[in-house]
């Protein structure tokens, strides 16, 4: 077993054309056909069904599929990291993060870290804090920036950089707007508009269980700028992130008895090495936060 035949098989699986797998590789058709029955009599193993023009994977061949991907992900991504070192200053950097550090603090970190470094090409994923942290274990992004509240992953590093609470988020005219101390009682008194995902949804879920109340949203999204939006010139409450709330039109109360504390943090995989651009990525959010 070789990388060539790695590669082959792995194209292979996803392209289910011999002759597809064959262009794309630029080799011929009968070198894609010997290899493909080579990896399966040097084990004497089948590692596919074929039916008609589609493929079954066995077992050893799921195996041999999932550990062909990782080994041709990691050559990949220590070839990046060697012309990082070569010619440092110059490459690219895939972000994954959550809502809210994307509507709070990372778009000032990215646009500090871009001004510094022009040539480095920035990719920017944005989903939710548990999705993005399974982009980083699958080694889709190379960094997460995350609001979390506990991550009991090996696989994952998590570097937490600020406190970040689960607060009242309402309109600066809203009726409660000044009241010093804000009760679960007034929370109940308004209608209620939450995150309907994530790390923020996992945490109002937890503030509920831990008071035993239940307040039904009357809407619920994943967008933080619908959320926002929405209970502007409103009498809507919102619990949210406290870096999430930086619109002018809008304030933040401590939450009463709030659950667990939850932090914006950065995440990356364990195995992972940091090169060049990452590690300045990182340094340009720790002196900025």
């Amino acid at each position: 077993m070789n990388l060539k035949q790695l590669m082959i098989f792995k194209q292979f699986v996803e392209d289910q054309n011999v002759n597809i797998v064959a262009n794309k590789l630029n080799i011929t058709q009968p070198t894609v056909t010997f290899h493909l029955k080579n990896l399966s009599e040097t084990h004497n193993v089948p590692l596919y069904h074929k039916k008609g023009k589609h493929i079954t994977l066995t077992k050893a061949g799921q195996i041999l599929y999932q550990n062909s991907t990782k080994i041709l992900t990691l050559i990949e991504e220590t070839e990046a990291i060697m012309n990082d070192y070569t010619i440092f200053k110059r490459g690219s950097l895939r972000i994954g993060a959550s809502h809210a550090p994307i509507y709070g603090m990372l778009p000032h970190a990215m646009r500090e870290f871009m001004e510094v470094y022009p040539e480095i090409e920035i990719s920017l994923e944005v989903d939710t804090a548990p999705r993005t942290v399974e982009k980083v274990k699958n080694r889709e992004v190379e960094i997460g920036v995350i609001s979390e509240n506990g991550i009991r992953d090996k696989e994952v590093e998590v570097k937490r950089l600020f406190n970040d609470p689960l607060v009242v988020a309402m309109d600066k005219r809203h009726p409660l707007a000044d009241k010093e101390t804000i009760t679960i009682k007034d929370i109940q008194s308004y209608p209620l508009i939450t995150h309907s995902s994530g790390s923020t949804k996992d945490s109002i879920d937890e503030w509920q269980h831990k008071n035993l109340i239940e307040i039904e949203p009357i809407m619920q999204s994943n967008s933080m700028s619908s959320l926002i939006e929405t209970i502007r010139n409103s009498q809507f409450l919102s619990l949210l992130s406290s870096s999430a709330v930086n619109h002018p039109d809008i304030i933040a109360k401590p939450l009463p008895h709030a659950p667990s504390e939850r932090h914006i943090s950065i995440v990356y995989k364990s195995d992972r090495v940091i090169h060049p651009i990452m590690q300045d990525f990182i340094s340009t959010i720790y002196r900025l936060y």
